[in-house]
């Protein structure tokens, strides 16, 4: 009888849905009989990846919305009170998914509601030592712990990194003595595997060879903040650009002013775009950077204002030359695409098989 996995990746945006494609895939290889339980925008978007190769089930989750001038942190504080409500709403639906389905494996992305006596309990996360603001610098210990705390909850905490250089998350999740149950993975991209053996061309025919690219994701109103001003900028300068705006299952593309606009890539559709562009223009969150290190891309980055974590992840990829991180309100594509442009590219992680090792302990004990 074939064994059942829920996978339920956190509704912020695509980055999370993205990364679970490569533990999908690999449950699917085992004979796992694989049900998505998601909402919104990650819901459609597994459904457009994956089709019928697995179930689907609604998971609603806490839609978070960021202060437009990036007051993150007092944004996500006055949200509290809902965040926990939505971790008590989200372990009711998963009692009420793992009797619907005879689940006995839950991997969970950042959802750390997500716990049941009835199966084995996986939670993905890089962010085990969370960023604070300057100024709440002295409250990251309180936070650790809290987070430890949490996850010490599940049979095992997967991190999507390396477990030494080279690594992408860095002082996220290295630098202080883990837990016994926790795991590295090695980085998770859907862009992994025999891809690059079956690429798309999604552009027309007459589109200028020389593009660049920029992904938008993330919550809003900043997604919508930053697309603004990327059409702006980009059709001032008369430089062609595919603008990916991440919303999956919206309007079909347009194009104006050499802005070739598209709500949503197929994956091999992106990988030729990432592939074949001058340049990519993105946010500096964690799942696209695992993206751009599969072809050691050159980016210009640029963190959600407020989001501690893009703001560390981009500074440390400007400190060790491999992409130009700017802040959003500093942005001069005129200037910033030729800086950008010197960078050496998101250093490429080889394949490694700690994934395949984690995947093997887990269904030993289900």
């Amino acid at each position: 009888m074939r064994k059942t996995a829920l996978v339920c990746p956190l509704d912020w945006g695509l980055g999370h849905a993205a990364r679970c494609i490569p533990v999908i895939k690999n449950l699917l290889h085992r004979n796992f009989r694989v049900v998505v339980a998601a909402d919104g925008l990650p819901l459609r978007f597994l459904k457009d990846e994956l089709g019928d190769l697995v179930e689907y089930r609604v998971l609603a989750g806490k839609t978070i919305r960021y202060h437009a001038k990036g007051f993150l942190l007092l944004a996500l504080a006055r949200q509290i009170p809902s965040f926990m409500f939505s971790i008590w709403a989200e372990q009711r639906r998963l009692e009420q998914l793992i009797e619907e389905t005879g689940a006995c494996l839950v991997v969970s992305d950042n959802r750390y509601g997500l716990i049941s006596k009835k199966a084995t309990n996986v939670i993905i996360t890089h962010q085990l030592f969370v960023k604070l603001p300057v100024g709440f610098r002295w409250a990251e210990p309180l936070v650790w712990a809290a987070m430890g705390a949490l996850i010490k909850r599940f049979d095992r905490c997967w991190i999507p990194d390396n477990p030494d250089h080279p690594s992408l998350s860095g002082e996220l999740s290295h630098g202080k003595t883990l837990p016994a149950h926790w795991r590295f993975i090695g980085t998770l991209s859907r862009f992994g595997g025999n891809i690059a053996n079956n690429l798309e061309n999604p552009l027309p025919e007459n589109f200028p060879t020389a593009f660049y690219l920029a992904l938008l994701s993330g919550p809003e109103p900043q997604r919508s903040l930053l697309e603004e001003l990327l059409e702006r900028q980009f059709a001032a300068l008369n430089l062609p650009v595919v603008l990916a705006t991440g919303k999956p299952g919206s309007s079909s593309g347009c194009s104006f002013d050499g802005v070739f606009k598209v709500s949503h890539f197929k994956t091999h559709q992106l990988a030729w775009l990432i592939q074949n562009c001058t340049l990519v223009v993105c946010r500096s969150g964690y799942s696209t950077l695992m993206d751009l290190a599969v072809f050691g891309k050159k980016a210009l980055l640029i963190p959600t204002p407020g989001q501690t974590e893009q703001e560390y992840l981009g500074k440390q990829m400007t400190i060790t030359g491999q992409a130009l991180s700017v802040d959003q309100s500093q942005l001069s594509l005129e200037d910033h695409l030729r800086l950008a442009e010197q960078f050496s590219g998101i250093s490429k992680i080889s394949h490694n098989h700690l994934l395949s090792q984690a995947l093997d302990e887990v269904e030993a004990m289900v």
